[in-house]
């Protein structure tokens, strides 16, 4: 069965209205390092009181949600993240996976979504190795978090998908760990030629879906809400509907639809339409 997976950001609506639209995952974002400290993990946005606790609202928020058998992640990391931080984590990927699994079941979270973008880590100009990084956390984070109890994402821009491509380390990632994730939220915006080009979305995502250890179930496709949450990529959900998930659908099963991010869908207009063109 296909997911609707949302990220909130954003205070502008709140996040309890969650739980009454068809989303089977929220994505709480961000979770991410201190600037002094990579491995003080701080909360930022609309779901943190401090660094370090989520607001009243928010708590109350999961519980509700959690309650209609929705899935609440922390998603970490988030395009802020840069090349230092993660280098430092790097050298001791136990200790940030003891910092996560923490952080999930002290607050009574499903999981933990791991939102990398550090593109020079996979083009040997970061001073660590991205794959290397992310396959020792994610088998860190499954010991800690083991499924089906809890969830672990990825999610990772389509070049990093790519087999053959320079930037392409995911693809090594779901060879080695693929097994130990859940699911990939491929972002289909802001990484032109896929952006706003539902042919190319559609080949590559049949495309992912047969690299080592993955399966329709496990790609799910990101896309924008409106033009402000992206520099590029936003198609009208009709186009999304039509051009993207029917001619999957005609050739594969869909994993899913994630957007980016939750507060633009104001009165949830977005979502309705994609979760009814999904189980039609």
């Amino acid at each position: 069965m296909s997911k609707t997976i949302t990220y909130y950001n954003s205070g502008a609506v709140p996040l309890i209205n969650a739980s009454e639209l068809p989303y089977d995952v929220v994505n709480l974002a961000f979770l991410s390092s201190s600037s002094n400290n990579p491995f003080n993990l701080v909360l930022s946005g609309a779901i943190a009181a401090t660094e370090s606790s989520f607001t009243t609202n928010t708590i109350e928020a999961i519980k509700v949600m959690q309650h209609k058998g929705q899935k609440v992640l922390i998603s970490f990391g988030g395009g802020t993240m840069g090349s230092n931080a993660y280098r430092s984590l790097s050298e001791d990927t136990a200790k940030l996976a003891d910092s996560l699994a923490s952080f999930v079941k002290n607050n009574q979270l499903d999981g933990v979504d791991i939102d990398y973008e550090d593109t020079a880590a996979f083009t040997g100009q970061a001073g660590y190795d991205g794959a290397q990084f992310l396959i020792s956390l994610t088998q860190e984070l499954r010991k800690r978090l083991p499924s089906p109890d809890y969830i672990i994402s990825h999610a990772p821009q389509p070049p990093y998908l790519e087999q053959g491509g320079y930037m392409a380390g995911y693809v090594e990632v779901v060879e080695l760990v693929g097994q130990e994730i859940d699911w990939l939220n491929v972002q289909f915006y802001n990484n032109p030629p896929w952006s706003a080009n539902p042919d190319q979305i559609v080949s590559s995502y049949l495309n992912y879906t047969k690299l080592p250890n993955m399966s329709p179930e496990k790609v799910i496709a990101g896309f924008p809400v409106t033009q402000n949450d992206a520099g590029s990529g936003y198609m009208p959900v009709q186009t999304i509907i039509n051009e993207v998930i029917k001619p999957i659908q005609q050739q594969s099963s869909l994993g899913g639809i994630m957007n980016w991010q939750f507060s633009s869908d104001h009165n949830g207009d977005w979502i309705k339409a994609i979760a009814q063109s999904l189980n039609s």
